[in-house]
């Protein structure tokens, strides 16, 4: 293991939430998205030249090692979205839709070919992308320094702070703090299944159902 392995953490973790402040900030328009796909290279590039090149280790698909850890994985998906929508039945007239029809219409998702090719890059890509960086890279790192235990907060609060971020432009405060947890808990949860597992296709099939139903909320915001 590389000694310096909270350089590594320090130098990923702010990666995502820097690329929402400069688009949320700054500029929603072309220098965004390239900062959002700049920002979406570097969450590949550093992790794995961390890996190959300053630890020097081997190339490792992260096998899933028996079929039921896969059927683990789709009912954590399951019950989790099942959480996701009673939340969204619950809140829903707390939450200034226009608002987030507004968001999404600066970033020309009122589109719907431009939303439904967001949604399967989301869940066919990002969701793998972070189980990748927030399981696989920061939370083994986290691992190596303070044990399992631990691991599971902190790669927990690594992965939420973005998403608070992010979730500031969208939500009041109230429902922001409400979100947060909820993101926090999903992340502790796919952090455990990481431990438990050690494959991230077990956490990402969890992680796409899961992203399957946030998009469906978003679709019906923008019908309604």
């Amino acid at each position: 293991m590389h000694k310096n392995v909270w350089f590594s953490l320090l130098l990923i973790i702010p990666i995502p939430t820097l690329s929402i402040l400069y688009s949320m900030e700054i500029s929603q328009g072309w220098s965004g998205n390239l900062i959002f796909v700049l920002s979406k290279i570097s969450l590949i590039i550093i992790p794995l030249y961390w890996y190959f090149k300053l630890e020097n280790r081997q190339l490792s698909w992260s096998p899933v090692k028996e079929k039921n850890d896969l059927f683990v994985g789709f009912i954590f998906g399951i019950f989790m979205s099942a959480v996701i929508a009673i939340a969204w039945f619950l809140f829903e007239d707390s939450i200034d839709q226009d608002s987030v029809r507004d968001l999404l219409e600066g970033n020309g998702l009122t589109n719907p070919i431009i939303y439904l090719s967001l949604t399967v890059y989301w869940i066919f890509f990002n969701s793998l992308l972070e189980e990748f960086v927030f399981r696989w890279f920061i939370f083994e790192k986290f691992e190596s320094k303070v044990g399992s235990n631990f691991a599971l907060v902190l790669s927990a609060s690594a992965f939420t702070f973005h998403h608070t971020i992010a979730m500031m432009y969208l939500f009041p405060i109230s429902i922001n703090i409400l979100a947060s947890i909820g993101v926090f808990i999903g992340g502790l949860l796919w952090s455990w299944l990481y431990l438990r597992y050690r494959s991230i296709w077990v956490v990402f099939l969890s992680h796409a159902i899961v992203d399957v139903v946030m998009f469906s909320i978003g679709g019906i915001i923008l019908l309604s």
